[in-house]
């Protein structure tokens, strides 16, 4: 199972815990960099040809004995001790019709929660509540495994800030675009969010999704922008603002941005350091053609 809350201290027994036996927490740690740490530790040693085989080091160095795919499962997936000990292993079940990203990220989430009952078995090999920040940290555990730092801030390096750029990385580690994007910023490559915005059966446009800032209903101030989008079908590199709503008054922000027309409505990563086309696609088919 899998949440998006986020953390900044340990709120519960089963986290506080895990932070104290984990046997590399500096006092001024996060739960965050706790988990990535741990990440980084069992992925170390011998050198591997890519991710694939990264991630079965990962699995095999955690003790993840089987891995079911169950058809119309209502879950993406979920661990099971395969006894009463972490030596035992863990059996792994996952839902069979999920795309690719979607399956490497569940089978990255899922196998963190191994260091949970390896440090704390004494409440999770009994029966107990999920724990929200535990979710939360094997998503942050998975995005360590899944897009190893080191990597990433090589290959970011020779890319403009843009959705191009969000997209060659994304399929090149065969992640998301949103959890692309978060690895990007809780590295400090990035200081950008991903926004999709809906387009509604009456045309208008509607905030569907954020990534990577405060949940806040913001509103485009100038619509018009977003209607070109759709119906030109033509990415735009722009300045502009968003506001929302405070007790009845509007708080603008001001963004630079760059958007383009999505399946359902249109996509914009807004932050510092857009680079304007011009710029932007140039380097990218540089990128591609040295790739090839």
């Amino acid at each position: 199972m899998q949440s998006n809350q986020a953390c900044s201290d340990p709120k519960s027994d089963l986290v506080r815990l895990f932070m104290e036996r984990s046997g590399i927490a500096a006092p001024q740690d996060s739960p965050e960099q706790v988990i990535t740490g741990l990440v980084e530790r069992t992925t170390q040693g011998k050198r591997v040809s890519g991710n694939g085989q990264r991630i079965q080091r990962f699995l095999d160095k955690r003790n993840i004995v089987s891995i079911e795919f169950v058809r119309d499962a209502d879950y993406d997936g979920m661990i099971e001790p395969a006894g009463s000990t972490f030596s035992s292993g863990f059996k792994m079940r996952l839902k069979s019709d999920a795309s690719e990203s979607r399956a490497r990220f569940t089978v990255a989430h899922e196998a963190c929660h191994t260091f949970f009952y390896e440090f704390v078995p004494e409440i999770k090999f009994r029966l107990h509540e999920t724990d929200d920040i535990e979710e939360h940290l094997c998503n942050v555990g998975a995005a360590a495994l899944l897009v190893p730092s080191a990597s990433l801030r090589a290959r970011s390096k020779a890319l403009p800030i843009c959705l191009d750029s969000l997209d060659r990385l994304a399929q090149e580690y065969a992640v998301s675009l949103p959890m692309m994007l978060l690895r990007l910023r809780s590295l400090g490559l990035w200081k950008c969010q991903l926004s999709s915005w809906h387009r509604t059966v009456s045309g208008e446009f509607v905030l569907d999704r954020l990534y990577g800032g405060r949940k806040v209903e913001w509103k485009w101030h100038d619509m018009s922008v977003l209607e070109h989008i759709w119906a030109s079908n033509e990415p735009v590199f722009e300045t502009g603002f968003v506001y929302s709503e405070i007790r009845g008054a509007r708080a603008y922000q001001p963004i630079a941005y760059h958007a383009r027309k999505s399946n359902s409505g249109v996509s914009v990563l807004w932050g510092a350091g857009i680079n304007r086309a011009a710029l932007a696609y140039p380097l990218l088919e540089s990128a591609h053609r040295a790739k090839k």
